[in-house]
């Protein structure tokens, strides 16, 4: 299991990864990470965003998970589209996915990091607290928000 930055060749094998998963959950619909613009090129749209990074985990030349975050200001990053495969889950790769990201955020100078995600993501939102994410009653500001989502997280870092 390798865990590394995205690169651009593993753009359609992410994309396809978050979409089948959000089909799977009923939760390919606007306002969710399956309509964002630049889902077919997420390396390229990280690379762009200052502070930003995202990560993926290969498993003998497969994409079997993603996730990343971006700033939504000055002290808090956005955990954006963390997902794992199918046939993948319950193996600990969302915590490898997940250390790694608060590591990163953390040598980047955030002090938070927030998140939005779904009630019907049930396994995610007992994930989410586990590690320590605490619930907010509204979302923050921010131009990524997903409309579509009712859960809030925060943590610091």
């Amino acid at each position: 299991m390798q865990l590394r930055s995205i690169e651009k060749t593993d753009n359609a094998a992410v994309a396809a990864l978050i979409r089948h998963s959000l089909e799977k959950e009923h939760l390919a619909i606007p306002g969710t990470a399956y309509y964002d613009p630049y889902l077919d090129d997420l390396a390229g749209y990280y690379q762009s965003v200052p502070r930003a990074a995202y990560f993926v985990l290969e498993n003998c030349g497969q994409i079997v998970g993603a996730g990343g975050f971006a700033p939504i200001s000055s002290t808090i990053a956005e955990l954006q589209k963390l997902y794992v495969a199918t046939q993948c889950q319950g193996q600990g790769l969302s915590s490898m996915l997940l250390r790694s990201i608060f590591e990163e955020a953390k040598k980047r100078d955030f002090a938070q990091i927030y998140l939005e995600s779904s009630s019907q993501l049930a396994q995610a939102v007992k994930v989410y607290k586990h590690f320590g994410f605490i619930p907010l009653e509204k979302p923050l500001a921010n131009d990524a928000g997903h409309t579509a989502m009712n859960v809030w997280m925060i943590k610091d870092l």
